[in-house]
């Protein structure tokens, strides 16, 4: 399979985990592959921009005035996958395994992740990003996702890790 199907598979795969995500209906979300370390599977970049907001006139005429740090959502988000994951032939399997990343990722960006926790990932975990039952979130959407597929739920989380890293060991993930 060459890699523009790749790609179109990943776009394929994204629209139908955003059906289980009906407040980002109007967010610009693009998915690809790209090589990382076998220590991530995928993440999620926007770019926040952060602005003072503050009277000028004010400001240079020496008068008081407020300075206010404002946030502007990103206008679009990528998702990337680990390409190694390209490596599962079979594609069904390789859907499973990329819904678990795109639906994890999309999460982050409805919970606003990019915006409140700063960028540097190595203090996103210090701040505890997984919190408040991120992870059972996840997977009741994945499973909603199965649900809307016609697929069976997947009855309990641990077993859902345990057979992505059983896929995983199969193609060398590890190596």
């Amino acid at each position: 399979m060459n890699e523009e199907s790749h790609e179109a598979e990943l776009m394929n795969w994204l629209h139908e985990a955003r059906s289980i995500f009906p407040k980002l209906d109007k967010s610009v979300i693009f998915c690809y592959y790209k090589p990382m370390s076998t220590k991530k599977l995928g993440y999620v970049r926007g770019k926040v921009i952060y602005i003072n907001d503050f009277d000028a006139e004010a400001l240079l005429l020496g008068k008081e005035t407020k300075i206010a740090k404002k946030i502007i959502k990103p206008a679009e988000y990528e998702i990337f996958v680990n390409s190694k994951l390209q490596k599962i032939r079979n594609p069904l399997l390789r859907k499973q395994v990329a819904h678990t990343i795109i639906i994890h990722e999309l999460y982050h960006i409805e919970q606003d992740d990019l915006i409140t926790k700063s960028k540097d990932y190595s203090k996103r975990k210090k701040k505890k990003i997984h919190t408040h039952n991120f992870l059972e979130e996840v997977f009741d959407r994945y499973n909603q996702l199965r649900e809307i597929k016609g697929l069976p739920k997947i009855s309990n989380i641990k077993h859902l890790e345990e057979a992505i890293h059983k896929i995983l060991g199969s193609i060398g993930w590890n190596d």
